[in-house]
């Protein structure tokens, strides 16, 4: 019994500390592969240094059971943000875009399931990364410009491709400067709103690294937004999630709402769409900066990696 008690101790002991781990890498700013990578899975740690606390108050540890709490209870704490959001208010006025993004999954997701999907959910811009020429000509087979007609696009092999389609008319489609693939900005005219800039981004990861060159491009994309007038409306893979604080420097500094924070959706899992466990990771977001969130939620990507996700962003309200 003693040798039981000592093995449920070390396990305790060792939930505790990765929950530890998570809650600091949250909260750190450091640039660091490992610390990166900590800092993703903050919430399936919190949830172990939950069970860390069960297994020390089995062995009656109480000291060690205190000590757990305040790391689990800090770190429920740094989560409370996503879950506390703001519910939709009534329709003040104003036109409601329906934003879809989507990672492709180096452009290998299913064509014609993704074409269904815009088609069904009446989607009026839709983000696409991870686009290659193939891709693209799949894409165009299965008549998705048929439903988007509008777009810009800049295929590339190895994931760094995107795309930027709307029902609406996009002018000024440029690459953005400064990042490593290809991340996308347009005007959209936004029929009795006027022009809006839809971003369609896809930043390079924190790891395998240098996280450097991740935390650049976060900073890089500060100055761009900063630089910006228009209302401003963003699907991305950002290669990060709430829990980096690069990317909730980001939203800060460009003044960006995060469509899943405002809302308390929660963590919004979209990486990996294909294991046989859940996804984890959410890394593909909608913000805004001039427009107010009013729905989120997550879709099927038969074929890719991402599952996909789509709101509703009302602009113009009074």
């Amino acid at each position: 019994m003693r040798q039981l008690r000592g093995v449920i101790t070390v396990l305790g002991v060792l939930g505790t500390a990765a929950a530890a781990a998570g809650v600091a890498a949250h909260y750190l700013g450091v640039v660091d592969d490992t610390v990166a990578r900590i800092a993703a899975f903050t919430p399936v740690l919190v949830v172990l240094g939950a069970v860390a606390v069960l297994l020390l108050a089995l062995t009656r540890r109480w000291a060690l059971v205190a000590l757990a709490l305040v790391v689990v209870g800090t770190g429920v704490w740094s989560q409370v943000p996503l879950f506390t959001g703001s519910a939709p208010g009534p329709n003040a006025g104003g036109d409601t875009i329906r934003l879809m993004q989507a990672n492709i999954r180096l452009g290998e997701a299913d064509a014609a399931a993704l074409v269904r999907t815009v088609t069904d959910e009446r989607v009026d811009v839709l983000t696409l990364v991870e686009l290659t020429e193939k891709g693209a000509q799949r894409l165009l087979a299965a008549g998705l410009t048929d439903v988007l007609p509008c777009y810009v696009a800049r295929p590339r092999d190895s994931g760094g491709g995107a795309a930027i389609l709307s029902r609406f008319p996009l002018s000024a489609g440029t690459r953005l400067a400064g990042l490593e693939t290809n991340n996308l900005q347009a005007v959209a005219q936004l029929p009795g709103v006027g022009p809006i800039a839809v971003y369609a981004l896809h930043p390079v990861p924190p790891y395998p690294g240098p996280a450097e060159e991740w935390a650049t491009e976060l900073r890089r994309l500060q100055t761009i937004f900063a630089a910006q007038d228009l209302p401003v409306l963003v699907g991305a893979d950002f290669n990060s999630t709430y829990d980096h604080r690069q990317y909730r420097d980001l939203l800060r500094e460009a003044s960006l709402v995060d469509a899943a924070e405002y809302l308390g959706a929660g963590l919004v899992a979209t990486f990996p769409a294909d294991q046989w466990y859940p996804a984890v990771l959410g890394i593909d977001k909608i913000l805004t900066r001039g427009g107010t969130p009013q729905s989120l939620r997550r879709v099927d990507l038969p074929g890719s990696d991402h599952y996909g996700v789509i709101g509703d962003v009302r602009f113009g309200a009074s």
